[in-house]
C-alpha cells in the first residue's frame, strides 16, 4: 500500500504539467472560432482565468436577449 502511494506522488508533477499544457492549448482563443458563439453584431471577449466567453453588443446595437443569451439588434 505504501509503494502505491509513492508511485502516485512520483507521477503527480508530470500529471499536473500535462494538464496545464493541454488545458492551456485547448482553451485559448475561444473567440477565434465562430466569434465565440456571439452574433455578427456582437464583440466576443474571453476571461483569461476561466476561459468564459462574454458577448457585448457593438456600438449602435442593443441587446434584445438576456444577459446570458446576448442578441444584438
Amino acid at each position: 500500500m505504501v509503494l502505491h502511494g509513492r508511485l502516485v506522488y512520483a507521477w503527480l508533477p508530470l500529471l499536473v504539467f500535462l494538464l496545464q499544457v493541454f488545458h492551456g492549448s485547448f482553451a485559448r482563443d475561444c473567440c477565434r472560432d465562430n466569434n465565440g458563439g456571439c452574433g455578427p453584431n456582437a464583440l466576443c471577449s474571453e476571461d483569461p482565468t476561466t476561459s468564459a466567453v462574454k458577448c457585448t453588443c457593438k456600438t449602435g446595437y442593443t441587446n434584445t436577449g438576456s444577459a446570458v443569451h446576448v442578441v444584438c439588434k
